[in-house]
């Protein structure tokens, strides 16, 4: 175990998962994801120059993601920026969904008795375990929301 990761398990008496890497791709999931949601919000302001990034920044990534995708519509339908931008916004959208899933989850003692993030779909009455194949790949897909991104911001603002 990393000795800066003891120190840290040290200070709480939280039943924490035995797997550092659970809780590394844990964090990077999260702060992946608050990292695309501020690049969606420049992005915007970009699309649309009337937007306010600060006030955008302040928005749930549920209004982020409706900004986005008025902002997106006011380009024609044949033109890269709307192809890209509609994407993006689907693809956006999935991962805003499930980060509520694994930010809203709370913690289980898995089958194979390992200390993992649950959450219950009430409709369906299923249980939802955050694995670690499903951060990974939630990881992977903010790369593919990150490379649209910077197609667009590379069409509309081709000098940065």
């Amino acid at each position: 175990m990393n000795s800066s990761v003891g120190q840290i398990r040290q200070r709480t008496r939280i039943a924490l998962p035995t797997d550092d890497m659970y809780l590394f791709r844990l964090g990077v999931a999260l702060y992946g994801f608050a990292s695309i949601n501020s690049f969606v919000c420049e992005v915007i302001t970009y699309l649309n120059p009337k937007a306010n990034r600060i006030e955008l920044q302040g928005l749930t990534s549920g209004a982020v993601l409706g900004r986005f995708r008025s902002a997106i519509k006011q380009w024609s339908a044949t033109d890269k920026v709307k192809t890209v931008g509609v994407k993006v916004a689907t693809d956006f959208e999935r991962l805003n969904t499930e980060r509520s899933d694994f930010v809203h989850a709370y913690p289980i003692t898995s089958p194979s008795g390992e200390q993992i993030l649950h959450r219950r779909v009430d409709e369906k009455n299923k249980y939802f375990e955050v694995t670690t194949s499903f951060l990974d790949d939630f990881i992977s897909r903010l790369e593919n929301v990150s490379d649209g991104l910077y197609a667009i911001r590379s069409i509309v603002r081709p000098n940065i």
